[in-house]
């Protein structure tokens, strides 16, 4: 998931550049470099710049320069004025340490202050882990927030959708999944959510249509060939079970789900 943007002229110069990954590494890494010694020195001749700061922390963050970035966050913190910037970077670096208690609490401090004004990215971010943390009734508030700052993103539909199912609040869950996928008809994951709903109730030609609209919409996912693949086998369509089994793993090798499905099916021994 994105959070905060990064530089785009950075990314639209390495672009520029000859092939070769090894070649892109190095010219993304230099011009990114360039950019924060010369945005050191306009900041010395204008410290009060808050904006200029601001993307000089977030460049340092993609330059793994944690500490140096932490530094500008605290100087942007002293004016209440940009304590907003100071905590979206606070929540970048934790991001980076791959601190989620950290992350959302600084996510939360942020979004307290700024509401409806606050990044969709941000407020995408904290829904997500509080989801990640099983706090679907914490969750739900912060998908719900993201989709008021955007209603035409159905993944906070969805997420919103995900905490009803895990509250026990299936028919809302159905609901806002299908809200999902009015959305967004190419939404995958809501299909999903949508063909999982009537697996529990073993009506598995429900399942088998939604599972199938998944695997339409992103024919790339391993998830949507294991779901579809299991229905046809509870359909009593070994071959095309078998065959959506493979193409999951040929996507994610690394399925234990599949592949225990996929050699029960071949042992004969799937129920």
């Amino acid at each position: 998931m994105k959070f905060l943007r990064l530089f785009s002229m950075l990314i639209i110069f390495a672009a520029c550049q000859p092939g070769g990954q090894e070649q892109k590494t190095a010219v993304i890494t230099d011009s990114l470099s360039i950019a924060i010694a010369n945005m050191r020195v306009d900041l010395q001749v204008n410290p009060t710049n808050a904006e200029l700061r601001n993307t000089l922390a977030n460049a340092l963050i993609e330059n793994n320069q944690l500490e140096a970035a932490d530094s500008q966050a605290i100087i942007l913190a002293k004016d209440t004025q940009h304590l907003d910037k100071a905590y979206y970077i606070k929540a970048l670096i934790a991001f980076n340490k791959k601190d989620d208690t950290a992350t959302l609490a600084y996510l939360a401090k942020v979004i307290a202050l700024k509401g409806k004004n606050s990044e969709y990215e941000a407020v995408m971010m904290a829904g997500d882990l509080l989801l990640d943390q099983h706090a679907p009734d914490k969750a739900i508030n912060y998908y719900a927030l993201a989709w008021e700052i955007d209603s035409t993103q159905a993944e906070p539909v969805y997420g919103t959708a995900v905490c009803n199912e895990q509250m026990g609040n299936e028919k809302q869950a159905r609901l806002r999944y299908m809200k999902a996928v009015e959305l967004n008809p190419a939404y995958s994951p809501a299909y999903i959510g949508l063909g999982n709903i009537m697996a529990r109730q073993r009506n598995w030609q429900e399942a088998w249509r939604y599972y199938n609209l998944a695997a339409k919409a992103d024919p790339t996912v391993a998830l949507n060939f294991y779901s579809r693949g299991r229905a046809f086998l509870m359909l009593g369509n070994k071959p095309a079970g078998v065959d959506d089994l493979t193409k999951a793993l040929s996507f994610k090798k690394d399925y234990p789900e599949a592949k225990a499905l996929l050699d029960s099916a071949l042992a004969n021994n799937f129920k």
